[in-house]
């Protein structure tokens, strides 16, 4: 068996299967981190509003408010402590020695 048919390489020429596994197949990790935190900042808004209406009389019941305050808080907490294991994780990359 010839050691060049083991890989994405043959007779010299990358494999196409292996070619567009390294293209784009959906949405890359600085899209997901955008739409994560653009989730988290419109809980934020959603909890002030609700904050606010709740304030001006326009909503009587305080556990929505408190379910949307909730809401906002956890995903906040929850997207700080992604951010703490991604620098982390970069950190710990950066101590590598090659």
């Amino acid at each position: 068996m010839d050691i060049n048919s083991l890989g994405p390489m043959q007779n010299g020429k990358i494999d196409q299967k292996f070619e567009k596994a390294g293209q784009k197949s959906g949405a890359g990790f600085k899209d997901t981190i955008n739409n994560y935190v653009s989730e988290v900042n419109d809980l934020q808004v959603k909890a002030g509003e609700s904050i606010e209406n709740f304030a001006t009389g326009k909503v009587e019941n305080v556990h929505e408010v408190m379910i949307a305050m909730s809401k906002a808080e956890v995903s906040f907490k929850f997207m700080m402590e992604t951010r703490n294991k991604l620098v982390d994780a970069y950190k710990e990359i950066m101590r590598m020695q090659v």
